[in-house]
């Protein structure tokens, strides 16, 4: 089935008018009946007003207008109703495929985007395709059905005040150019605020430095270097209708005046002034809305655009993306074992299964790098990997639904949650071990440590159901007794023995827990490659430890 977001505008409109035909079946109907019942006002305005002419005011009555309030409000309210809940639906629907998109492609499609870019078209233009889709189509209903009933009641009796519309219609025709015109800059302006909404991000990130970040002359000149941008070409998406706003006003004081001249031709009453005036406002609204619509439909499809330039990069391999796909692992029972581009030459990672196996190599040598692009390989090829990065991220929710990711847990998955708490010591956070899993966390972790989120991280990893575990310098944030117990009881477990863990580290205690060392250099690759014990006798091995080691023997 294709999905919303990757239709065209028009289709997807077509789309979600078919998709939600019934409701808009019964918003249509409710349209019409809310013109026809306003459509009577002006006839029955210009008898009360026949009526006071004759000093006859006993003989109006308040039952009709108070019937006409009545119906009126419930039509208007029943199509806006059914108008604006399809709407929300698309706004959910379209912000999910989205979400689901980014989750399962790897981040390098979409590198080149802020977390400020991509909240933003999550947020601001998911929302105005919803404006637009709700708003601009009730309005766009809305003056269909309104010329549909007005027209030939106004053609029944005084068809010769058509000319004094003119004036009203061109004021807004005027504006919905301009709107269009304007299109252009408000899509800069869209694509300016999410570089503003980024340094937001990015100084919200740095807040526990926050005295100095804001000292920072750079940070506060681009802020205001990116805001002047993003409020200038706001300036000039809005310069339009500022300009063209108030000719709306200004086109119905004309066609009034317009209307009075051609009546007082005809010989008229005021009764036929009051009775044009009626029928104006009843036009006034959907015309006058057009004129917004055109604002929503121009805001609406900058958006879409937007929405499918992000669409573009998800669904399109990146050129990394497309090299590690290329990398085709040799996955088996005894190994793991991938080739990739380490500083344009080529790497092979051998991981034997059942085995630790620890990346070791000067900072900035590429670890990191290398460990991403070896996990991204397996899950491109079907793997079912688990990575943990040195900064991980958690939910703003509880501990257990960081852990679980919203699945419901068994009785045994339960405990085995209960015996990892334990065993990275993250059973003190609460009283009982259920509290601790009812704990929360607050956003990315934020009442947590360091080392306590980068723990909780490493229990989901490993209650992931992954058989392949890559692990980022997992152990940097707990004390040498805790990283020896926690390593040494994983591989005396029969749950987890079994599994592959490649992970990095700087050191000596992990790599002395480990079985498999590589050892990388940036100038070289691959300079060493073995046993833990075997490769620590390497000479640039002894010498990268030495100063760790203080005095401990190698083996």
């Amino acid at each position: 089935m294709t999905q919303r977001i990757q239709r065209r505008f028009g289709p997807w409109i077509i789309h979600h008018a078919y998709e939600f035909k019934w409701f808009y079946l019964g918003a249509f109907l409710c349209l019409y009946l809310l013109q026809i019942l306003q459509s009577e006002i002006p006839q029955r305005i210009r008898a009360l007003t026949e009526v006071l002419d004759g000093q006859g005011i006993g003989q109006a009555s308040v039952l009709v207008f108070l019937g006409l309030a009545i119906g009126i409000l419930i039509f208007r309210t029943s199509s806006r109703l059914l108008f604006f809940y399809p709407a929300r639906v698309q706004q959910k629907l379209l912000r999910m495929e989205l979400l689901e998109l980014l989750e399962s492609v790897p981040s390098t499609r979409y590198s080149d985007r802020s977390q400020g870019q991509i909240f933003q078209i999550l947020f601001d233009d998911i929302n105005n395709l919803r404006a637009f889709i709700g708003f601009g189509l009730l309005q766009i209903g809305n003056l269909i059905i309104a010329a549909w009933v007005l027209i030939p009641k106004l053609n029944q009796t005084d068809a010769y005040l058509w000319p004094a519309f003119s004036p009203l219609f061109a004021s807004v025709v005027l504006f919905t150019v301009m709107t269009f015109i304007n299109q252009r800059y408000f899509k800069k302006m869209m694509d300016k605020k999410g570089e503003v909404q980024q340094y937001i991000i990015e100084s919200y990130e740095a807040k526990q430095t926050i005295k100095n970040f804001h000292r920072e002359e750079n940070f506060v000149h681009g802020f205001v270097r990116v805001s002047a941008e993003e409020l200038k070409l706001f300036f000039k998406s809005s310069i339009g209708f500022a300009f063209t706003g108030p000719y709306i006003k200004l086109g119905l004081g004309a066609s009034l005046i317009w209307a009075a001249l051609l009546i007082r031709r005809t010989g008229g009453t005021t009764s036929d002034l009051v009775f044009f005036s009626g029928f104006l406002y009843l036009f006034l609204e959907p015309v006058m809305f057009m004129s917004w619509v055109a604002v929503v439909v121009s805001q609406g499809f900058a958006a879409w655009r937007r929405v499918k330039e992000l669409h573009y990069l998800l669904v399109k391999p990146s050129a990394t993306e497309a090299e590690l796909a290329a990398a085709k692992p040799d996955v088996n029972d005894t190994h793991v074992a991938v080739t990739l581009n380490f500083w344009d030459r080529p790497l092979r990672l051998d991981v034997p299964r059942a085995n630790w196996t620890v990346l070791v190599g000067e900072t900035g040598c590429g670890k990191s790098y290398l460990l991403s692009n070896f996990a991204t390989s397996l899950i491109l090829a079907g793997e079912k990997v688990s990575m943990v990065q040195q900064e991980p991220y958690l939910f703003n929710d509880t501990i257990g639904e960081n852990l679980f990711l919203g699945v419901t847990p068994d009785a045994i998955v339960r405990e085995r949650a209960f015996e990892l708490l334990r065993m990275f010591q993250l059973d003190g956070l609460a009283p009982s071990l259920e509290e601790v899993l009812a704990l929360e966390v607050g956003e990315n972790g934020k009442r947590l440590s360091g080392g306590q989120m980068k723990r909780v991280a490493l229990v989901r990893s490993l209650l992931s159901g992954a058989r392949i575990l890559v692990w980022d310098d997992p152990f940097s944030s707990v004390d040498i007794i805790l990283e020896k117990r926690i390593m040494t009881r994983l591989r005396e477990s029969l749950e987890w023995r079994d599994l592959i863990f490649l992970i990095s580290s700087h050191r000596l205690t992990t790599v002395r827990l480990s079985d498999q060392l590589i050892y990388l250099d940036r100038n070289v690759g691959l300079r060493a490659t073995g046993s833990v014990e075997q490769v620590l006798k390497e000479e640039d091995v002894s010498k990268f430890f030495k100063e760790q080691m203080v005095g401990i023997p190698l083996a």
